[in-house]
Order: structure tokens, then sequence, then C-alpha cells
């Protein structure tokens, strides 16, 4: 792995639209994006990155959501901000959302880790 990608969190964002959503008039959608916009450029500006937003496309094992969004933050500290302010945007009332937030580390440490587990005794 390389030096710059150590101690970088990634935040993947997976979300379908609500009933609300739909029932929104073009003014609420329009400034809910507008605002997620001018979010995004403040982001920006203490290190959180906009890899990409994207359409899920059919696969095997697919997640059952429509949308996704791939960010990267400096710190958990920042993505949980991020997380924070997705909150209070309002986006959870117009979609239902899952999150998944992690450190990037090398996949012979997760392995490893994995390796390690040990069954939980019921």
């Amino acid at each position: 792995m390389s030096e710059e990608m150590r101690n970088m969190y990634v935040v993947v964002e997976t979300w379908t639209p609500k009933p609300a959503f739909f029932a929104a008039d073009e003014k609420a959608r329009n400034d809910l994006f507008t605002g997620i916009q001018e979010a995004m450029k403040q982001l920006a500006e203490i290190g959180f990155v906009t890899l990409g937003w994207g359409r899920v496309e059919p696969a095997a094992h697919s997640a059952s959501y429509e949308w996704f969004a791939i960010w990267q933050a400096p710190s958990r500290e920042v993505a949980d901000a991020f997380l924070s302010g997705v909150e209070s945007s309002g986006w959870y009332t117009y979609f239902e959302q899952t999150n998944v937030v992690g450190e990037l580390r090398p996949a012979e440490a997760v392995i490893a880790e994995h390796l390690a587990l040990e069954a939980e005794v019921k």
C-alpha cells in the first residue's frame, strides 16, 4: 500500500429514493442538491475528496440500493463530520441509505485478521 494511502478513510454511501423524494416539488429537490454541492466544495477544502457517484449496476450479490457515492477522508474525524452533515442536510428524509466507513489498509493485514477470527460460541 502506498504511503499516501495510509491513515486514509473511505466512506461509501448507498441509497434509494424514498416516496418523500418523489413527492417533493422541484424547488425542494433543487435546494437539497444545491446544498450538497456547496457542502462538497467546503469539504474539499479540508481534504475530503469526492471519488465519484454512480448508479448501481446489476451484479452477483449486488447491493439492493440504486445509487452510490465513494468519498476519501484524511481521518475518521473528517469522515464522521461528513456523515453528521449528511444527516443535518435532510438527506435521510428523502433517501433510504446505508453507509460504510473504514480505514484503507493492506489486503494482507485484513486477511490475517480474518484468519485469526474465532467462531462465536452461542
